[in-house]
């Protein structure tokens, strides 16, 4: 994936920039319950898991703070990135899966998590190969409808974003779902997390229309 160096020096963030750069944990998340009432009813006989990976994707995309990465001490931002996301194989392991998104449209990019998918669950690897730095890290929960959860990373150094949802649950007609965001704050704030979920409900009522 192309990327360009970001002078952080020069950028308006430089200040918090530099002040979560001395953490030792500079990782910050926000869990949101997400309404998916019209969007799972137009979703229905469509892989969910995956219409949901589309709209997230392309409003992750959206923030260029989340495609901001840290490279041997420099700032880079790359123009795109892909989801690198769980399924899980009948022995209850999981492996990780990597959608090259681009500018895929829905249905290709539905043919295409399949299989990716299929590819991933078949094989022995825990992981495909090739450099991670550019992709969204996205697990699922759909078991659980959680209020909080926490995801491991190696360190302040590390800087993908991590997505994750859990069990959607209805309740006075309306279908909501947690949807957890972490990102590494030296390079994004609670701002720009907010802009993602915005974008997402965007993306969620765009998908919408277009599946009705």
């Amino acid at each position: 994936m192309a990327y360009r160096f970001v002078d952080m020096a020069s950028d308006p963030r430089s200040g918090q920039f530099a002040y979560f750069r001395s953490m030792a944990d500079p990782w910050a998340g926000i869990t949101v319950q997400v309404d998916i009432t019209a969007f799972h009813a137009a979703v229905q006989g469509r892989p969910f898991f995956l219409s949901f990976l589309y709209a997230l994707t392309r409003a992750a995309n959206a923030v260029p703070e989340f495609r901001r990465r840290l490279l041997n001490g420099q700032v880079v931002e790359f123009d795109r990135c892909c989801p690198s996301y769980t399924a899980m194989k009948d022995s209850g392991v999981y492996v990780y899966c990597l959608v090259d998104s681009g500018q895929l449209p829905y249905e290709a990019f539905l043919a295409e998590g399949k299989r990716r998918q299929a590819e991933a669950l078949a094989g022995d690897e825990l992981v495909e190969s090739g450099d991670p730095l550019s992709n969204f890290f996205v697990s699922c929960v759909p078991w659980l409808a959680y209020t909080q959860l926490k995801h491991p990373h190696v360190g302040p150094e590390d800087s993908n974003p991590r997505f994750s949802w859990g069990k959607y649950t209805e309740a006075n007609g309306r279908i909501t779902m947690p949807v957890t965001v972490f990102v590494n704050h030296a390079l994004a704030d609670g701002w720009h997390i907010t802009q993602f979920f915005h974008n997402l409900e965007r993306e969620l009522a765009e998908l919408t229309e277009k599946l009705k």
